[in-house]
């Protein structure tokens, strides 16, 4: 009766708090509420250039650096826009229970990447079962990049062609912001690009 009685006063506080500012951009499901920001630099093969590609601010992306105000693409619930409002990519779950996540062009024509654990496909993962056996046979013809820890690889990670450093762990980033760098780096969805590179 204690226990039930002390609880009593939090209720009421919680009762008073503000409600959240629903100004904000809305995450959908395939993007995590505890995505961490973070700076997407430069690291063409070897070191990091100082380069700040891109920065992700909550649920939105900016070209270089947050502070100039470059604002490039903003995420609502599982949609990719256009800093014009323009909706650009969805990203969808292609089976249900599923471990693989794709971005799909607006108008569904269109899967361009898929997502299974820390790698990226290019287009539509066709398997039955995705287990690494079956993911690993396609390797060689879709396998557009690995994601260890803080860093983007070119294919996988153990070839050693770093493209992007990150100031957060990618790896154990959700599906969505994991999909999100992969249209960032290619110019997919309305983004800009990563110079240097055709995909």
């Amino acid at each position: 009766m204690r226990r039930a009685l002390s609880a009593l006063p939090i209720l009421s506080l919680l009762a008073f708090a503000p409600a959240c500012d629903t100004d904000e951009p809305e995450m959908g499901d395939a993007f995590r509420s505890t995505d961490i920001n973070m700076q997407l630099e430069q690291a063409d093969g070897g070191e990091d250039d100082g380069t700040i590609l891109w920065e992700i601010l909550n649920g939105e992306v900016y070209d270089g650096p947050a502070t100039n105000g470059n604002l490039s693409l903003y995420i609502e619930n599982n949609t990719i826009y256009t800093s014009e409002g323009v909706p650009t990519c969805n990203i969808n779950s292609p089976y249900l229970n599923s471990n693989l996540r794709e971005v799909i062009a607006t108008n569904g024509s269109e899967v361009l990447f898929t997502v299974w654990r820390e790698y990226v496909f290019e287009g539509k993962v066709d398997v039955k079962v995705a287990t690494f056996g079956q993911m690993k046979k396609l390797f060689g013809d879709q396998l557009l990049f690995e994601y260890f820890d803080n860093e983007v690889y070119l294919g996988e990670a153990r070839d050693g062609w770093r493209l992007i450093s990150a100031t957060g762990n990618i790896e154990t980033s959700s599906d969505g912001r994991r999909l999100l760098i992969a249209a960032l780096i290619t110019g997919e969805c309305g983004a800009t690009p990563m110079p240097g590179y055709n995909f």
